[in-house]
């Protein structure tokens, strides 16, 4: 018996936005000004970087894990004409306000950072509307469980019929203020921008001089980022009592986003992040892949999986 993964889905036709939105700030690793234009893009064109200061001669970075070059502190895609850097918060706004095709013009090495949020870009794609296209997504299931460990690190994707995510993270040893957190949400595009789009990107005082000798946070403010010390925040004040772990869900929705598909899966973190994440994203790549020849999968294939997923939860003892 074979059970079918990838379909179209009425509830998800493409879109993209009704006119072209802007955005200016500055890259929180490059410290350089950045601006950046979302323009509408025809039916399957996907989400595609183009650099304005050589827009005729790029053919773009398609936003896929494909093209993926660095996940050291962000998100950088590329190919043999240009590269990006930090490109996560709007790749989870893209992904999570169901944005399927978009041009994304930028001019700098690196997206605005903008507040350290999703927030602005929401409101951004909120200010000019979005267009439903006459062509499906396709949308894929988790068809059994992957993951992905490190250390006593993981991240696991689990068979759902809603895109849910359950992230925990510990940053006891960092910072006190933080803590360990955990929070879970079922994400759709409301909750998206109410829970987790507001949550900023944070680091620690104790980090920042070696940081900056890599020539990473030269733009970081307390206007785009929030700092802990060994004990308190130093920032006056977060959006959420676990604003850290929301923006680590914000991060993962981003990463995510690069597999190019819609997803369903439960999505379970702990103290993962973006190279965890990537690695997760190029084994359901391969899944996609794999599916898309046959459509279909075995049941022989989901049991075998399913009994190596049994042993991996008695080997980390989880219930």
């Amino acid at each position: 018996m074979y059970v079918a993964v990838i379909k179209g889905n009425d509830m998800f036709f493409q879109r993209t936005l009704k006119e072209r939105v802007d955005l200016e700030g500055v890259g929180i690793h490059s410290g350089q000004n950045s601006r950046i234009a979302l323009v509408p893009a025809p039916v399957n064109t996907g989400i595609v970087f183009l650099p304005i200061q050589n827009i005729c001669n790029s053919k773009g970075i398609q936003a896929h894990i494909d093209n993926l070059l660095f996940t050291h502190n962000a998100i950088t895609i590329g190919n043999g004409d240009c590269a990006i850097q930090t490109v996560e918060h709007f790749m989870a706004t893209f992904y999570a306000l169901d944005i399927s095709n978009l041009y994304v013009l930028w001019e700098g090495s690196e997206l605005p950072i903008l507040d350290g949020s999703a927030q602005k870009i929401v409101e951004a794609i909120e200010s000019v509307g979005v267009h439903m296209q006459n062509a499906f997504c396709e949308l894929f299931s988790i068809p059994y469980p992957v993951w992905v460990e490190r250390d006593g690190r993981y991240l696991i994707a689990l068979p759902s019929d809603d895109f849910k995510i359950t992230y925990t993270i510990d940053f006891t040893s960092k910072s006190h203020a933080i803590g360990t957190q955990t929070a879970h949400f079922t994400i759709d595009g409301e909750t998206f921008a109410k829970s987790i789009a507001p949550a900023r990107t944070f680091g620690f005082s104790e980090d920042l001089e070696l940081m900056k000798i890599n020539n990473l946070a030269l733009g970081g403010t307390l206007e785009n980022a929030l700092l802990f010390t060994r004990h308190r925040l130093v920032n006056d004040h977060l959006r959420f009592h676990n604003e850290c772990v929301r923006h680590k869900i914000l991060d993962l929705i981003g990463d995510l986003a690069l597999v190019g598909n819609k997803l369903r899966g439960h999505f379970i973190a702990y103290k993962a992040g973006h190279s965890m994440d990537t690695e997760l994203v190029r084994k359901i790549n391969r899944i996609i892949k794999r599916t898309k020849i046959s459509r279909n999968l075995s049941r022989h294939v989901i049991h075998r999986k399913e009994m190596e997923f049994k042993h991996f939860k008695r080997k980390m003892n989880l219930l």
